[in-house]
C-alpha cells in the first residue's frame, strides 16, 4: 500500500514539533502543516535523568493537539522520534509507553548518531551544499549534534550531552548573566569540545550551519530589526558575523524580562538564548568560521525525506514545496 500523507513528530527536550506532508507518486514532497508545542520535558529533572510528572502532563496536552491536527489532515501514518531528554531519562521508556498507549503512535527512541544522520539529511535539503566541508550544528535542550559533511558524505559526527537545558540547570546563571559566569561556561565548553575543534581543523571547515530553535530565533530577531532576508530561499538564512556578535552581546547584557520584549523572540527561547548564544559564539571564536547560516530544516525534515524515499521512491526529491 502506497502511503501518501505523513505526520512527523519530533519529541525534543524543550518543544515537540509536528510536520504534516504529502507526496504524490513522482512528485516532490509538499509540506501542509507545521506546529510546535512548548513541553519543556527536561525542566526540573534533566540532570537527574528524570522526566517530572508536570512534564508528563505537558506532553499529554501537546499530544492532544497533535492527534487532533493529524486527524484533521487525514494522515495515513505517523512517525515519531524521541531524543536526548527521553533517551537518557530513567523513566523515558515509561514516558514513551504512556504516549504510545494513549495516542496509538509508535515512538522510536533514537541515538545521538541517528539524530545526527537525520539532521544532516534535513539540512542537505535546505542548503545547497557543495564539495567544501561544512559544520552543521543542531542545538537542542538535551544534546547538541555536530556534523562535518559536504553534499556527498559525512566526514565526522558526534552528539554532545551539552544541550542548553542541561547547561542552564548545571550553571544556573544570574539574571543578567555575570562576566565570570560567562567565562566559566566558555571554559567548560572549550574543554568538552576539544575533539570537535581538532576535526574542524583537520577538514579545513570555514562555514557553520545552524539548525533548530536557537538559530531560528536569531533569524527572527534579526528580521524583526529590519535586516533583509538576503534573497535566499525560505529554508536558509545568512547570519552576518557582525550581526551575530552584536546580538550575542545584547543577549549577555539582557535580563529575562528584557528578552521577553525583544521583537522576534520566541517565548520558549527566552530562558535559553543566553547559554545558546554563548555556545554558538564559542564555536565561531574557537573554530574561526568565516560564514554562518541558519537552516530551517533539521531532524523532522530529514525524517520526512527518508520516509518518502523509502516508501514512495519518487523520481524527484531534491526540494520541498511549501503551501502558504
Amino acid at each position: 500500500m502506497q502511503i501518501k500523507r505523513i505526520s512527523v513528530i519530533d519529541l525534543g527536550t524543550n518543544t515537540f514539533n509536528l510536520l504534516v506532508a504529502e507526496q504524490e507518486e513522482g512528485e516532490k514532497p509538499k509540506i501542509l502543516h507545521r506546529s510546535k508545542y512548548p513541553t519543556k520535558i527536561g525542566k526540573g529533572g534533566i540532570n537527574q535523568n528524570m522526566i517530572t510528572e508536570e512534564a508528563f502532563q505537558r506532553a499529554k496536552n501537546a499530544f492532544d493537539e497533535i492527534a487532533k491536527i493529524s486527524k484533521e489532515h487525514k494522515v495515513d501514518t505517523s512517525i515519531a522520534f524521541a531524543t536526548s531528554a527521553i533517551r537518557s531519562a530513567e523513566n523515558g521508556i515509561e514516558f514513551v509507553k504512556m504516549l504510545e498507549k494513549n495516542y496509538g503512535v509508535s515512538i522510536e527512541i533514537i541515538s545521538g548518531d541517528r539524530e545526527a544522520e537525520l539532521i544532516y539529511s534535513g539540512t542537505k535539503n535546505a542548503m545547497e551544499l557543495n564539495h567544501e566541508p561544512v559544520a552543521i550544528l543542531d542545538i537542542g535542550g538535551g544534546s547538541n549534534e555536530i556534523i562535518i559533511a559536504n553534499n556527498e558524505k559525512v566526514f565526522w559526527k558526534k552528539s554532545y550531552q551539552l544541550g542548553i537545558t542541561r547547561l542552564l540547570e548545571q550553571f544556573k546563571p544570574s539574571d543578567p548573566i555575570k562576566k565570570g559566569e560567562t567565562q566559566e561556561v566558555e571554559t567548560y565548553l572549550k574543554e568538552q569540545l576539544s575533539d570537535l575543534f581538532e576535526a574542524i581543523e583537520l577538514h579545513s571547515v570555514k562555514t557553520l550551519i545552524g539548525s533548530s530553535g536557537s538559530f531560528d530565533t536569531i533569524k527572527q530577531v534579526l528580521l524583526a530589526e529590519g535586516l533583509p532576508s538576503n534573497g535566499l530561499p525560505e529554508s536558509q538564512f545568512e547570519i552576518k558575523l557582525k550581526d551575530f556578535f552584536r546580538l550575542h552581546q545584547s543577549f549577555l547584557n539582557s535580563t529575562l524580562e528584557e528578552r521577553k520584549e525583544m521583537p522576534g523572540m520566541d517565548p520558549v527561547r527566552v530562558e535559553l538564548m543566553v547559554i545558546a548564544s554563548i555556545f554558538i559564539n564559542q564555536l565561531v571564536k574557537e573554530a574561526g568560521f568565516s560564514k554562518l547560516y541558519q537552516s530551517s530544516y533539521a531532524l523532522k525534515e530529514g525524517a520526512l525525506y527518508e520516509f518518502f524515499e523509502k516508501n514512495i521512491n519518487p523520481t524527484e526529491s531534491e526540494s520541498v514545496e511549501v503551501n502558504k
